[in-house]
């Protein structure tokens, strides 16, 4: 059973004071990226909540248990590429999921001296759990938008997040 309490209430008076203020002269561009950080924190915290609750899981830690459920196996060069994590920070998330036998460490067909890090069964089990669980989340988010406006969300995000990373 889910166990979500998470305190998500912002006052619609703010809402519309955010958004009659962001349309004044030279901010209009903060009508654009204030919704985003206000949704994106609180999905994260909606989220983390459910992690840390359920699962004893920090979003750090799902975010390398989904990398590896969708290369199985990586070096921690990668991982800390794909996720955006300094190579200290995933150091210490790589011992965590160890210690909890989600991953494994495996040494390099192509160099012995280095190790690879594989997603354990336990770690896609928990993985597969977790994410039934956000997308809960998610859907219930974003199900204010019918298909055609999910769409054109997603392009104009991706278009963002590509132009952000190149």
């Amino acid at each position: 059973m889910l166990n979500i309490r998470y305190n998500s209430i912002m006052k619609k008076e703010y809402l519309d004071n955010l958004y009659e203020t962001t349309t004044k002269e030279g901010k209009s561009v903060l009508a654009l990226s204030l919704p985003i950080a206000l949704l994106y924190k609180h999905i994260f915290n909606k989220n983390a909540h459910l992690l840390q609750t359920n699962y004893n899981l920090t979003h750090s830690e799902i975010d390398v248990l989904a990398a590896l459920y969708n290369y199985k196996i990586m070096t921690p060069t990668d991982l800390y590429e794909a996720t955006i994590f300094s190579s200290g920070g995933m150091t210490k998330i790589l011992k965590k999921l160890e210690q909890k036998q989600f991953i494994s460490r495996v040494p390099s067909d192509k160099d012995k001296r280095s190790k690879l890090v594989k997603l354990e069964p336990k770690g896609e089990e928990i993985f597969n759990l977790c994410l039934g669980n956000v997308l809960k989340i998610d859907n219930e988010i974003f199900s204010v938008l019918d298909e055609k406006e999910k769409e054109s969300l997603e392009e104009i995000l991706k278009k963002l997040v590509y132009s952000t990373f190149k």
